[in-house]
């Protein structure tokens, strides 16, 4: 007499196996078990059918086999919650973003089967998804993206059965004839040195000074506005600071304590950061270096701050956080600062399509139209290769004008 898991269970993959109930070795012979040994066989039974049904329905979450039942919502759940996944890995703000998109695809197909899905099921989902809304078009991209990385980590850690593999090619043959939605568009924006100034000007008006030296910095040194403003996380996340606001901590952003008595800045760039354990190792990442000294919009802004012509490292606050919100006393949260920033814009009157992040490919294109070397450009912006540095320039025109007299010098005579 033995106990046997499903065999539906078992093609899933659940590993328990047939267990012999009685009789035992030392059973004397007879025809069938006497009641206690009735009681003891029920018992075993119960146990284990309960544990393969504690299985069966996502009881062991370590074991992916177990949370998956068949369907993207089950998927979904794995990507979130395995220990290998590199959803574990990734930082704040971007396993936020990840979150907001998990959550749609688990609300619009989580319910569908995994070894049901077509090409036209996918092809379906990007139009459904991106609607007419330009802003909805981009958002489908990184949708469909998510979903492609979640049922690509579903054929790395379940059977070909599952049915992940057959999605997989799927996608990857949709891709090869270029059926897969490209939803974004390059940004054409870039911020010029005029706008950069008419944009600090603007900010202390207002009394928003601190908005006026987070200008300064990103586009004389091309950095992103995480760099310089910093970021707020949970308390329990990784990164050790002395900024603290209720749950919250803030990392990241410059400090008066990186720049030395010779107005040199040293930082270490924040997307060049791969994963939440590397914030705790002071060597991973870029670290990169500025002579601050060469910024003269930043040189003015220092002056602003030490009251006087000529500004030494003495000067300045020895240390804490560089921006600092003037109406909380601490470091700005990045929406509020948006606002801000926005409100600066309008009454300098930008146009809405310009944003505090067109201050970096300002940078770099001001720096390619005085014709620094690309490898040059491509060392200001932190980028490990040249191809990333192409995308940030927007000197498209200045280039035209350039070969257009070329061409016509060569006609001359």
């Amino acid at each position: 007499m033995s106990w046997s898991p499903r065999s539906d269970l078992k093609e899933r993959g659940y590993k328990g196996k047939t267990v012999r109930l009685w009789p035992h070795d030392s059973t004397p012979p007879r025809d069938e078990p006497i009641r206690e040994e009735w009681e003891v066989i029920s018992a075993w039974c119960v146990r284990y059918h309960a544990e393969q049904m504690l299985w069966a329905h996502g009881g062991i979450p370590d074991d992916p086999k177990s949370v998956y039942d068949g369907t993207v919502g089950s998927l979904v759940k794995i990507y979130q919650t395995h220990r290998k996944s590199n959803f574990k890995r990734l930082r704040y703000q971007s396993q936020k973003n990840y979150t907001s998109y998990l959550r749609a695809i688990d609300a619009a197909v989580g319910k569908v089967r995994v070894a049901n899905i077509t090409f036209e099921d996918i092809s379906d989902w990007q139009d459904r998804f991106a609607g007419e809304d330009r802003q909805m078009k981009a958002r489908a991209v990184n949708l469909i993206g998510t979903l492609k990385n979640v049922i690509t980590f579903g054929a790395l850690v379940l059977p070909k059965t599952a049915g992940c593999h057959d999605v997989c090619d799927i996608f990857a043959k949709m891709a090869k004839a270029q059926l897969m939605h490209s939803g974004s568009r390059r940004r054409k924006e870039y911020m010029t040195a005029a706008q950069c100034t008419l944009l600090r000007q603007t900010a202390h008006a207002m009394g928003h000074h601190s908005v006026a030296l987070e200008q300064a910095f990103a586009f004389e040194l091309g950095l992103r506005q995480k760099d310089v403003i910093g970021e707020w996380l949970p308390r329990a996340w990784p990164g050790i600071t002395d900024i603290v606001w209720g749950p919250r901590k803030w990392l990241m952003g410059i400090r008066w304590e990186e720049i030395d008595s010779n107005l040199i800045l040293t930082h270490r760039l924040s997307k060049s950061i791969r994963g939440n354990d590397a914030l705790m190792d002071a060597d991973a990442g870029k670290t990169s270096v500025w002579d601050l000294n060469a910024c003269p919009m930043v040189m003015a802004e220092l002056r602003m701050i030490a009251g006087q012509e000529w500004v030494s490292r003495a000067d300045l606050p020895a240390s804490g956080p560089l921006i600092i919100c003037e109406a909380v006393g601490r470091p700005w949260v990045s929406s509020a600062f948006r606002e801000a920033w926005r409100k600066v814009a309008r009454l300098a009157g930008m146009p809405d399509s310009l944003q505090n992040r067109d201050s970096r490919p300002g940078a770099a294109t001001e720096a390619d139209v005085a014709g620094a070397p690309r490898e040059k450009t491509q060392r200001l912006l932190g980028h490990a290769k040249s191809a990333t540095t192409g995308i940030y320039l927007r000197d498209d025109l200045e280039v035209q004008r350039e070969l257009a007299r070329l061409r016509t010098e060569k006609r001359k005579p």
